[in-house]
């Protein structure tokens, strides 16, 4: 199993005395801060609170394998709580399509299906989302991996199954946020679903063409992720403790409304809870600033590293793709067919090695074979055969 490095680093630069909560991840080693309390959440993840004075800094460094769900059984107060009503995720806004949609099915599974097929169907990936919430997203059509996973984790709970937000990043390098699901099915447990992946998949399928990202075909999406992922958190709106105190008169910004009404990143939370934790939640103590903050402000600064090849493949993979670029650009200039070797060559080992990363594989196999063919032209037309 591959095991990646995570380095996650924040300072306070925004006011005099700031409180920070965070999951503790499973062999975190901090410096320049440590947890004033730890308290157990219902997922089974330790939240750690701290205090941080205005120049001070925390660092957090851990190692996490390639993501994969967990496989234990849920005892009845963790069924309740994945079953929860929640603000970012309310299942009475979802209550009415999702009886229509899965009332006649039995299988959990299938239920979990139709809900995934649908979402991926009816609603539009764009990113950055103007709100947060599911009424929102309802309302508009239209969110990015936020309000994709808010949704399928209301419309599973209004079905009775058992689900979570998945907070996390993608396991390349710098702030590549993300959220997906998971769903309880019984006698497999957490089952992964990434809705907003198999809509970016089938509806704008050269989105990643470019990226370190690997991506899957978008049905299997249901049940599979690429497996390059950090977790943060195993939820969304998880209680914080010790208790967030919300600003009664809140300074307006970093305000991000939520389901219409008007949230003040920083200064409120949800019913005591953090919205989510990417991986981080603050709350300005003191005199606030007059100004949005910037999103290292907000969350802090992580990343990701992997093992050592495959960290290698990403640089053999941008130089090969400048190389062939190059040899495109003397090629035109100078027609000498050594070029064309150059840029051939060059593309062809880009898609190998996207392949090798397993990367767009269908995308990249085509691209492979046709720079193949066109390097052997290349050196025939060269004189060297």
């Amino acid at each position: 199993m591959k095991t990646f490095e995570v380095r996650y680093v924040y300072k306070n630069s925004v006011c005099p005395t700031l409180s920070l909560w965070m999951v503790i991840p499973s062999g975190a080693v901090m410096t320049g801060a440590q947890p004033e309390t730890v308290t157990a959440l219902p997922t089974g993840e330790e939240l750690g609170y701290f205090v941080l004075e205005e120049g001070a800094e925390m660092e957090v460094t851990f190692e996490q394998g390639e993501y994969t769900p967990g496989r234990q059984e849920l005892s009845a107060g963790e069924r309740l709580f994945y079953l929860r009503d929640t603000t970012l995720s309310s299942i009475e806004e979802v209550k009415e399509k999702t009886q229509e949609l899965t009332g006649h099915l039995t299988d959990v599974k299938e239920k979990a299906r139709m809900i995934f097929m649908h979402i991926v169907k009816e609603f539009r990936y764009v990113y950055p989302p103007s709100e947060r919430g599911v009424a929102s997203f309802l309302r508009a059509g239209k969110g990015d991996c936020g309000e994709f996973s808010f949704l399928f984790t209301a419309m599973c709970r209004a079905a009775g199954i058992p689900a979570r937000t998945i907070v996390g990043s993608w396991a390349n390098g710098k702030m590549n946020a993300h959220v997906w699901n998971e769903c309880y099915i019984e006698g497999e447990g957490w089952f992964p679903v990434d809705t907003s992946m198999a809509n970016i998949q089938k509806r704008q399928p050269l989105r990643f063409f470019g990226s370190d990202v690997p991506t899957l075909y978008w049905e299997h999406y249901f049940g599979r992720t690429e497996g390059r992922r950090i977790v943060f958190s195993k939820d969304a709106e998880l209680p914080l403790m010790p208790a967030y105190e919300d600003e009664e008169d809140p300074v307006l910004f970093n305000v991000l409304p939520i389901n219409g009404q008007s949230f003040c990143w920083g200064q409120q939370s949800l019913h005591g809870a953090a919205p989510y934790l990417q991986p981080v939640y603050i709350k300005c103590e003191e005199s606030v600033p007059h100004r949005d903050l910037g999103v290292a402000e907000l969350m802090g600064t992580w990343k990701v590293k992997g093992p050592t090849w495959l960290e290698g493949t990403v640089y053999l993979k941008r130089a090969s793709f400048f190389i062939g670029l190059m040899g495109v650009l003397l090629s035109w200039i100078t027609g000498e067919a050594i070029f064309d070797l150059l840029y051939t060559g060059s593309f062809m080992v880009y898609a190998l090695i996207s392949l090798v990363r397993k990367e767009r594989m269908l995308a990249f196999g085509v691209v492979f074979i046709l720079m193949t063919l066109s390097f052997v032209a290349a050196w025939g037309k060269a004189g060297l055969v």
